[in-house]
């Protein structure tokens, strides 16, 4: 596995733990959404995520110290472009989305929410994209 798919993996599985326990707080009611708990919560998630990603990211470049430093060849600049480029058309439909919790009449705060995870949405996407695609040879 190169270290680009298992960047991948790590921002993946990161990504899904840390905003899979601020959405599952805020979706349960353990936190309310338009108070100052949930901007608290969410600083620290962000905060959880940084530091995951920087040790996963630190531990991954010393077991493939070859791999790490390599600069990205044609096929892993092609990966990357067709994943981000997915993650864009997520992110796109998720934003025009937006406009329905709009018109229902949803506060700005659960807007903000919506936003959030679509944005934590197109992310994933763009991670699993790159995975499928190492996998399945570019």
């Amino acid at each position: 596995m190169s270290f680009r798919e298992i960047s991948a993996w790590i921002s993946l599985v990161t990504v899904a733990i840390c905003f899979g326990v601020y959405f599952a707080a805020i979706a349960t009611g353990a936190v309310s959404p338009r108070g100052f708990g949930a901007l608290h919560l969410l600083l620290l998630c962000v905060a959880a995520l940084v530091v995951l990603q920087i040790g996963s990211h630190a531990v991954a470049a010393r077991l493939a110290p070859g791999d790490a430093p390599a600069p990205r060849d044609e096929r892993e600049r092609l990966i990357a472009w067709r994943a981000q480029s997915l993650g864009y058309y997520v992110l796109m439909v998720g934003v025009l989305a937006l406009g329905a919790p709009a018109h229902f009449g949803h506060p700005p705060a659960d807007l903000l929410n919506f936003a959030l995870l679509e944005v934590v949405v197109a992310v994933m996407t763009v991670a699993v994209a790159q995975i499928v695609l190492y996998r399945r040879g570019g």
